[in-house]
């Protein structure tokens, strides 16, 4: 007679996809912030009179700041799942 054990239904928590999930949004963060200061040196120093462009690369800036502020917060929801799981919570 062939028994298999039923598997208890439970997600496994994949510790090694948690940590790439981590790496990958604090990744992301430090582009979007990069490309921002970029972005506000060359809003700010006053070189393009073009009120469009201003207008344009300033809601650039506001998007990607938006978007860093969305990956620390999934970075730091990985971390926090991998510190419940190494407490064992």
């Amino acid at each position: 007679m062939n028994r298999r054990r039923l598997d208890s239904g439970q997600p496994r928590f994949d510790v090694d996809n948690m940590f790439y999930v981590l790496r990958d949004n604090l990744g992301k963060a430090d582009a979007f912030i990069t490309v921002a200061e970029d972005l506000i040196e060359q809003c700010w120093d006053g070189s393009d009179d073009d009120d469009n462009s201003i207008t344009r690369r300033r809601n650039q800036v506001a998007h990607l700041v938006e978007s860093a502020k969305l990956a620390v917060r999934a970075a730091t929801y990985a971390g926090e799942e991998l510190a419940n799981r190494r407490r064992g919570a």
